[in-house]
This record gives C-alpha cells, structure tokens and sequence, in this order.
C-alpha cells in the first residue's frame, strides 16, 4: 500500500500549488482532479476529451518537478452529482459521458495512473431504483471497457445521493459489472447511519481508499472527533490482498457541512495516522 493526497483538498490554489503543498506534507503520490467547472486545480473532463495529450503536457512537468506519481484521476463530469450522471434520463447526454470517459482513460494512461474513479449516477425520480441501476450498470460495463483499452482500472465511489448509496446496492453494481472496482469512502456511510459491519463487504471489491475521519450523520469531521477504526480497515484491506493507494481526502465545500475543518491541518494528522500502518 501506498499514501496519498487528493490535490482537491486545496483546490482554493492553482495546479502547481496544491501538487506543491501535496508534496511538503510528505506525499509521493497524488489523486488528480477532474471534476467540471469546480476549483482551480481541476482537469476539466471536456478539455481533456478535446486534447488528451495536451492536458497530460500541462501535468507531467509538474509531477516529476515534485517528484509526484499519480494514484487516481477522479473525474465528474456536471457541476453536482445530478447533472451529466451516468444514468442521466437524456440518452444523449449518457452518450457524451462515455465519450469524457474514453478521454479520461487516455489522459490516465499519458499520466501513468492506474484507475480512474467515476461517480455511479443518482436514484433518478423519473424512474424506479431497479431500473436506474440497470441503466448505470450497463454504462459502467461501457465505462469499463473503455477504461480497458488503455490498461486503466475503473472505480465508481458509492456516495450518498447516489444510485448506489448503500453497500448492499454497490455490491449489485460490483456483482453486475466484470471489472469494476469500488474507490471506497466510508464517511459517506456513515453520514447515513450504516454500521462498519454492512461497509466491510465492500473491501473485497476495493481498488481505491478515501480516507477521513466521519462519524454517525457527520461525513466529515477531525480526526480526533471521528469513529473510523482505519488500522482495522488497513488490516482487512491486507486480508484480501490489496496493494493499493490510501488517499487522504479532507475537502472544503459548501455540501454536508464538510467546510468545518481546516484541509491542510486535517490531512498532515491524518498521514502521521495512517504511516506506522503502511511501512
């Protein structure tokens, strides 16, 4: 296993800036972000459909001037979940997302990252939940054959508001789809109530961690007022074999009140937590 940082967590500074300060808390390795029209640090998903090449040019100078690689690239591809999902109700617009998937898979591959993370689409109203599932399993079947093309591995990360907001839905989508791997955040479990021993059955089909301390109706706190037993998690992880990332991922937004903690402070407690585990 392996530590890292997702660059969002500073994303109030430009590109350059947070890769800077990923590496003075003592980061080799970083998640990037791609989310649309959010941060200053982001790839934007539509730039880098338009010119692949062009976006890795901007970021491979950066990584090997802070000696950084890459552990996941974390694309979204509307301003909230709800827009541009995966299983969007206009045919079109789950057409184009299949194509920002193709870019982002290339753009993973100029980068060297080894998966990507995807968001599973929402429980559209319009539609029953069944339903909605079968629509985003079978663009995640896509999504993974993409990814494939270009020796990536596709992550989707269950997330509340999502078509896949609790273990027992994310397992129907792992179980659907050959290949598709979980990036797995527990706080967004938690925030719902769910106990640690529904969210365990999700480790077997882990291929990405997002670390945070959260507790009950919270999806995130500190460090030191969350319920997250990490070493037990780490031990299970190396129980079925994983030999993955663990990425901290303190952010600042205006969503479930996760701009109460300080990111910077927040993220160095959480490596110093997290490195007698992993060496």
């Amino acid at each position: 296993m392996k530590l890292a940082v997702g660059n969002w967590s500073f994303e109030v500074l430009p590109l350059e800036a947070t890769l800077m300060v990923c590496k003075s808390l003592g980061f080799d390795a970083v998640d990037i972000a791609g989310f649309h029209e959010r941060g200053l640090c982001s790839f934007q998903p539509a730039d880098v459909l338009d010119n692949p090449q062009k976006q890795a040019d901007t970021l491979m100078p950066l990584l090997d001037k802070y000696q950084l690689t890459v552990t996941d690239y974390f694309t979204q591809f509307g301003v909230a979940p709800s827009v541009h999902s995966l299983n969007d109700m206009d045919k079109a617009t789950r057409e184009r997302n299949m194509e920002l998937v193709r870019g982002a898979a290339q753009f993973c591959k100029l980068i060297g990252s080894p998966g990507m993370t995807l968001l599973p689409g929402i429980d559209q109203i319009e539609r029953p939940l069944a339903e909605n599932l079968v629509v985003s399993a079978d663009h995640l079947r896509r999504a993974v054959d993409i990814a494939g093309e270009y020796g990536v591995e596709l992550r989707f990360e269950p997330h509340m508001g999502s078509v896949a907001d609790t273990p027992e839905l994310a397992l129907q989508l792992v179980e659907a789809v050959p290949g598709l791997k979980v990036t797995l955040d527990i706080a967004h479990f938690l925030l719902q109530y769910i106990p640690i021993e529904r969210i365990n059955n999700l480790i077997p089909y882990t291929g990405h961690v997002h670390v945070r301390q959260a507790r009950f109706g919270k999806l995130q706190v500190a460090h030191a007022e969350g319920t997250i037993d990490f070493p037990n998690i780490i031990s299970r992880l190396r129980a079925v074999g994983y030999t993955g990332a663990l990425a901290c991922e303190y952010v600042c937004a205006d969503w479930f009140e996760v701009n109460r903690n300080d990111t910077l402070y927040e993220t160095s407690v959480a490596r110093q937590m997290l490195l007698p585990y992993i060496q």
